[in-house]
């Protein structure tokens, strides 16, 4: 009876060892995917499909209420504010572009003679995956018919450039970040759009020097070649 009972508690041991292997390869795994072990459900879906989150569990309006120091509508998401710091400059790039894209469909709505409902929450494609971004509906709404306007009277141009630079001040001073110096000339031309690398980190910038780092020398040979060929001829 005593040796049934001594195999049993083995089998158990062992068990119970395979289980935490396979858990922390499950941890690595989701690591090197970048998916976040509290992603399940639908927010995993989302995550396969649209790729990861750089923002983590900040989404939408979400997002935004934690950018300006508000309180979230998901009690459950937990902020950091030292880490969302460091995620400003990436939230530069978002906004902008939502921005851009609000103006832009109002422009092009016009040239074809169509109207549609202002995108207040818009998915805006990153470098590394994408985010939903979200600004109230009455600035996205405004945005959307000046874009409607320069197309309709671009002798107001000058007119609808204040009252963008304006719209976009207030909603930068909303999130504790100053506006890029291109953004509105961007947004009224369209000759320069902003680009995620114009607003990476300085963590991004370095793992990119790594990476440059870690790619092969030429060969010293072959650069020896074609010193000595460039000198015959």
């Amino acid at each position: 009876m005593e040796w049934i009972l001594g195999i049993l508690i083995i089998i158990l041991a062992v068990v119970a060892i395979f289980v935490i292997y396979l858990s922390e390869r499950i941890t690595v795994f989701e690591t090197l995917l970048g998916i976040n072990p509290k992603v399940t459900g639908e927010k995993l879906a989302e995550h396969v499909h649209f790729g990861p989150n750089p923002f983590g569990e900040l989404s939408g309006k979400d997002l935004w209420l934690a950018m300006c120091g508000e309180e979230l509508e998901d009690p459950e998401i937990i902020v950091d504010p030292t880490d969302l710091d460091k995620k400003r400059p990436r939230y530069e790039f978002v906004l902008s572009k939502h921005l851009e894209s609000l103006l832009e469909e109002g422009r092009f709505d016009a040239r074809n003679g169509e109207r549609s409902e202002a995108k207040a929450v818009l998915r805006i494609q990153m470098l590394r995956g994408s985010v939903e971004s979200y600004i109230p509906f009455a600035e996205a709404s405004r945005l959307y018919e000046i874009g409607q306007e320069l197309e309709a009277n671009p002798d107001k141009g000058e007119k609808l450039k204040m009252e963008t630079g304006e719209i976009v001040e207030e909603l930068f001073s909303k999130v504790g970040i100053t506006a890029p110096t291109t953004l509105v000339e961007s947004m009224l031309s369209m000759t320069h759009s902003i680009s995620e690398a114009e607003v990476e980190t300085p963590e991004l910038d370095q793992d990119n020097d790594a990476e440059s780092a870690q790619l092969p020398a030429p060969s010293s040979d072959k650069e020896l070649g074609e010193t000595e060929s460039t000198d015959k001829a």
